[in-house]
Order: structure tokens, then sequence, then C-alpha cells
């Protein structure tokens, strides 16, 4: 991987590069943005440029070919750590931030310099927002700790305060298209949709790369729009999508992707009913979509996207898929249900 290949960080990239060459690289910085924005690749890449054993680092340059670049890249380089708040914890508890602490107190194993990336910040309570302040404030020489997250707002003002931030914005579409290309989706009009679809987030574009996922798509929201609408048969299938993949954190990180899809429906259907045009599904979708709209009003499909960001919210921070799932699929029913006459 090469920062050629990242389309749409040249704005991020550009800032740490003058920070560098200008001698005011921070020695932490938050990066912000949607899940599935690029925010922990590009962690990846400044960690490569940092720990590469060939390149100077003052233009985030790696060779990805030393044994320390393809460390970083496989997640096995002592000097370049993840720390992911524990699948079971809503919170990055205290004893868990000391241990981080103490780790990042440590030596350098490569002489190069030490990289953190933490996630998600936003995850951080008071007590151990206190807890790492020190470090930030006093950082181990040549350390860069990156701290991931969706919403810096959540994070507390002192620790905002003491890094700089880089924003991950969505992409226009034609950028997503380019990636699509030379990522192998050779067809104009499935790199169009997907495009659409994905609202400019560069990771739900490459899921939706893969023909099946599209295809999931399709069903689903096929079965969003009928009527009468179930909320156990959507339920039923949102979990089935999950049945092969393993590990919590990855089946709500795919359940979150779909319910991103889902917002963009129900922006559709809000615009249908005003009379506008959808911007982000298919074709195949926009008839059962204009039917719909007419068995709604502006009040349900607001409630059906409040539904929809609790169960996203849930899903962030740790909750079962099968409880978020069953419940917003309740909601929708009742949402849906024919007004009694």
């Amino acid at each position: 991987m090469r920062w050629d290949d990242l389309a749409g960080m040249e704005t991020q990239r550009g800032q740490l590069v003058a920070a560098v060459q200008s001698n005011r690289m921070g020695h932490a910085h938050i990066l912000t943005g949607p899940a599935g924005s690029g925010k922990k690749l590009f962690a990846t890449m400044v960690a490569r440029s940092f720990l590469c054993e060939r390149e100077a680092s003052d233009t985030l340059s790696s060779c990805g070919e030393c044994p320390s670049c393809k460390q970083v890249e496989a997640g096995t380089h002592p000097d370049c750590q993840t720390w992911v708040k524990p699948e079971e914890d809503k919170e990055f508890k205290i004893d868990f931030m000391r241990q981080l602490i103490e780790s990042s107190q440590l030596k350098a194993a490569g002489g190069r310099g030490k990289v953190f990336i933490i996630e998600p910040a936003d995850a951080f309570n008071e007590e151990s927002s206190n807890c790492f302040l020190k470090t930030l404030e006093e950082p181990p020489p040549g350390m860069w700790i990156a701290l991931l997250c969706e919403n810096s707002e959540n994070l507390l003002p002192t620790i905002r305060s003491r890094c700089q931030t880089l924003r991950f914005t969505p992409l226009p579409a034609i950028q997503i298209e380019r990636i699509l290309e030379a990522n192998g989706v050779t067809d104009q009009v499935s790199r169009k949709e997907i495009a659409r679809l994905s609202e400019g987030i560069p990771g739900l574009a490459m899921t939706l790369s893969n023909p099946a996922q599209r295809k999931f798509w399709q069903e689903c929201g096929s079965l969003v729009l009928s009527y009468p609408f179930s909320g156990t048969d959507w339920s039923d299938m949102i979990k089935g999508s999950i049945e092969e993949i393993t590990g919590g954190p990855a089946q709500r990180a795919h359940v979150r992707s779909i319910l991103k899809l889902h917002m963009g429906m129900w922006a559709d259907l809000h615009r249908l009913v005003h009379g506008l045009e959808p911007r982000t599904q298919p074709e195949s979708l926009v008839e059962r979509m204009e039917k719909c709209a007419g068995r709604l009003d502006q009040r349900k499909i607001a409630s059906v996207a409040e539904a929809t960001m609790i169960a996203d919210d849930r899903l962030k921070w740790g909750a079962l898929v099968s409880l978020a799932i069953e419940a917003m699929g309740d909601s929708l029913e009742d949402q849906f249900r024919p007004a009694q006459t």
C-alpha cells in the first residue's frame, strides 16, 4: 500500500507533512470521522513512515519493503501498538488505561520512536481521560499518539486541547469511483451505483464492491419497503447476514454498515414525500420506494430514522447484535403499521 493508492487523504497527509517539515509536529492527533472513512488506515500509514528503516519521515514516505514496514502492516511491530476498547466494556476503564500508559513508558525496541493507535477514543470516560492527561502533557520522547473516534466532541475538552485534529469527511462521488476502479470494479454503472449508495464512505464502498453485498442490500431494501412490513422477517435477515462473520466487533461493524444504508433510504423516502428525486438508492428500488412514500409521512420517517440511530449507537458501544436489531425491527413495524381508521 502506498499513499498514491489512498484517494481522499491528501489534505490530512499534507497537514502532517507541513507540520513535520516546520518542526511543529504534535505528539498526539485526534483522527475523527465516520466509521469507514479511513482513519485507521491513515494512522497505520503514518506509523509505517515513522518507523520505516529506509525512508526519511519528513515526507511521511515509507518503502513498504523493509522488515519494519511489513511488521507495521501485519500488526506485529513492537513499537506500533493498537489499543482497542475491550469488547466486554462500554468504556475505557481505568485499569486498562493504566496498562496502556505503563506500556507507553517502555523504551522503543527499534530506536525510531513509538506509535500508539487508540480506538475508539470517544469511549474514554472522565476517570480514564484524567489518567491519560499526564501522558499527553509529557509524552515519552519520539512518541506519536493517534486517537481515533467518530465524534471528537465526545472527548473531554482537556483531551482535545492537548491534541491536534485531523478530520475525515465523506469523499466526492468521483473519488469513490476512482477508488473502486483501482480496486477492480470495472463496470462503470456499478461504480456509480456504489458511489451513490456509500455516500462518500470508502470503507462502505469497498464492502459494496462485492456483488454479494449489493445483492443482499437489494433484498434487504425490498423487504424494508414491502407491505405489510414484518419486523421479525427483517431482523432475521440482518442476523442471518452475520452468521459467517467471526467475532462480535466484526459483526457489529457489518451491521452498522447496513444501518448506514438504511439511513440513506430514509433520507430518500423523505425526499419522495416532499416531491423530490431520490439520491442514493439503486433504480431497481425506486418504484417500491415511491409506493412506500405514499404510505408514510414526515413524522413516521423521522421515527424510523431515530430508531436506526438508536440501534447504531447501541452497536457502537457493544450491544448484542440480536438485541439491538430485534428492538429496531419492532420499532420499524410500529411505524410502518397502517393507521387505524
